[in-house]
């Protein structure tokens, strides 16, 4: 099983979401190169029936997949420099970003990655 590691987020105002889209794609190949990387996602959040704020529909999650609690730490120091991470957070309300490390103890099925 993979080690799974989320980063939350909200988005700054008038943020839309093409740009957080095209920006966490624009990260990915920077992703590749780093050791023990496997997988990641990005997800908004749905906003509740009668939820009408714009608080709601900026909340993001981003999943990232890697082999181990040591390569999920030792990515953040190098995708630090990088212009695509410095992009994206550019987009993101910094006191809003909230990184977590879990390890998986049950999964349905294997993780399989294309």
């Amino acid at each position: 099983m993979y080690i799974v590691e989320t980063v939350s987020w909200t988005a700054k105002t008038g943020v839309e979401a093409e740009q957080m889209i095209d920006a966490v794609e624009k990260m990915v190949p920077d992703l590749q190169k780093v050791p023990g990387f496997r997988y990641q996602s990005l997800s908004l959040k749905e906003s509740i029936q009668g939820d009408n704020s714009e608080d709601a529909s900026s909340q993001w999650l981003q999943l990232y997949y890697w082999d181990t609690v040591e390569t999920a730490h030792n990515s953040n120091a190098i995708m630090a420099p990088t212009d695509s991470l410095n992009h994206l957070i550019s987009l993101i309300e910094p006191d809003s970003i909230a990184i977590d490390i879990f390890t998986p103890l049950q999964q349905s099925s294997p993780l399989t990655v294309d």
